[in-house]
């Protein structure tokens, strides 16, 4: 399966640089009601009320573990004004298993698991209230399982029907044993390689170079040079062209002159 994200050129030539997936924070995230979608039902056997207990699920879970957002769709209009650098950056398609993004053993959400659940209205009181040695227990030794998906669904995968557009996949990784801390520098530890992206800090999962097969250059992207002045002419063309050259698909967007939809054609610069 194959799997894609938006981003910016800058960005995409990062990835190409260094294989890699970012995982980001839940707080660190654009959308303020992250992790708020517990609905805990009051208890009168508990200390604990359910503002008390959500308040302290979303810390617990904020800090702890990293997300990763992709989508399914690579032509979308509005993913690309909103997160492909208004139509200037790069959409890469992954293939989750050769990613390792599939794989239960190593991560707390596996993509076939991560679609995100879009509702007009938050769960309500329908979820029982967790001990004080649960909520301890969240940021330890966790893996998929079944038997606390649903805590850890109501964690990261429902939103606002708003956000539907974005056709959201997300894979969930624990992030709690690596030796960076929020607040530390950049660096690296094994497969993870810790960097910071307008102040906040991203964490980068390695992947083999065979796990990008799709790549789809966005309608203005020349703008990069005429515009941001951040390469010249021909470095963007010697950098696309060498992107031909690798074992993907390279794509050009364009609009559809008989649609509000976008369409793509394969690139110039593929190697054919």
């Amino acid at each position: 399966m194959i799997l894609y994200k938006y981003m910016s050129f800058k960005a995409a030539q990062a990835i190409f640089d260094h294989p890699s997936v970012g995982f980001t924070c839940l707080e660190d995230l654009n959308d303020p009601f992250e992790c708020t979608s517990f609905g805990f039902e009051e208890s009168d056997d508990s200390i604990l009320t359910s503002k008390m207990v959500s308040n302290a699920c979303k810390s617990r879970f904020s800090r702890n573990y990293g997300v990763l957002s992709l989508t399914r769709q690579p032509l979308n209009p509005l993913m690309w004004a909103h997160y492909g650098d208004e139509h200037q950056g790069v959409v890469i398609g992954f293939d989750v298993d050769i990613a390792q993004l599939s794989d239960a053993s190593s991560c707390v959400i596996p993509c076939q698991y991560g679609e995100i659940v879009y509702s007009a209205t938050k769960p309500h009181k329908s979820l029982h209230i967790v001990s004080p040695e649960q909520l301890m227990d969240i940021g330890g030794e966790v893996k998929f399982d079944s038997d606390a998906f649903n805590l850890v669904k109501r964690a990261f995968l429902y939103k606002s029907i708003e956000w539907g557009y974005e056709e959201e996949v997300r894979v969930v990784k624990d992030i709690s044993k690596l030796p960076f801390g929020y607040h530390i520098g950049e660096g690296r530890h094994n497969e993870w390689r810790k960097i910071f992206v307008s102040g906040r800090p991203l964490y980068c999962f390695d992947i083999p170079d065979n796990a990008i097969k799709e790549v789809y250059l966005g309608r203005h992207i020349y703008k990069n040079v005429s515009k941001k002045k951040d390469l010249l002419g021909d470095e963007l063309k010697d950098i696309l062209s060498s992107w031909g050259k690798k074992d993907l698909k390279l794509f050009q967007c364009e609009p559809d002159l008989d649609s509000w939809s976008l369409k793509a054609s394969p690139s110039i610069n593929q190697n054919k």
